[in-house]
């Protein structure tokens, strides 16, 4: 019976990594990252987990890889949204917005995209997708390819608006999706207004006006 077992497994149909990246996207949609394992992922498969490693070099690889992945699928959607919206400040709301829907809809995915697995930017295709995905920002916030990944302090000085404007909208999202703020309705809409009333406030002075009049 042993060997039965083996024997399938050394005859895996399809594409190992791609069904352990399926294995594992299938287990965040409703458990936490840190209960999923290399043996729980080969099993689910039917590999070895010993095959395991012919295709990742560790259980962080493969998350990051999903999470690169995850940067590049949200910076296509928030590509269109800009597109689609009348003016830059619905295209801001817009892409807050779906940001947020993303947090609460991928709870673990995000965590694994925002700090969750150590050393994540010595993973390159990972650090390149994360840095994409930000330079998107910047260049809608200020018309012009203004990030710069390699000079961090630059990018700094630079680049204050674009800052605050992605600390505004991850701030929204974690909070959001952790149930930090919560809501009493349970169809969502509290949360679209929540988020187009905050986002609004930002840039169409409002914020600056309560701060002044304190």
């Amino acid at each position: 019976m042993g060997e039965a077992a083996g024997a399938t497994r050394a005859y895996h149909k399809g594409n190992v990594a791609d069904d352990l990246i399926a294995a594992a996207r299938k287990i965040l949609k409703t458990e936490r990252f840190e209960d999923v394992s290399v043996r729980r992922l080969a099993r689910e498969v039917g590999v070895t987990p010993g095959n395991f490693y012919n295709h990742f070099a560790s259980l962080d690889q493969l998350f990051l890889d999903i999470a690169a992945d995850a940067f590049d699928t949200r910076r296509r959607a928030q590509a269109k949204l800009i597109k689609k919206a009348d003016n830059r400040i619905d295209a801001l709301v817009a892409t807050t917005l779906d940001f947020v829907e993303f947090a609460i809809r991928e709870k673990q995915l995000f965590r694994i995209m925002f700090g969750q697995v150590p050393g994540s930017f010595t993973h390159d295709r990972f650090r390149q997708a994360s840095d994409a995905a930000f330079a998107q920002l910047v260049e809608f916030v200020y018309r012009e390819p203004r990030y710069v990944p390699g000079d961090r302090a630059l990018s700094h000085a630079r680049l204050p608006v674009g800052y605050g404007l992605f600390c505004l909208m991850y701030g929204l999202a974690r909070n959001i999706s952790e149930n930090q703020i919560e809501f009493s309705d349970g169809d969502g809409g509290s949360v679209t207004q929540f988020v187009e009333d905050v986002v609004r406030s930002f840039v169409d002075g409002t914020a600056v006006a309560e701060l002044r009049e304190g």
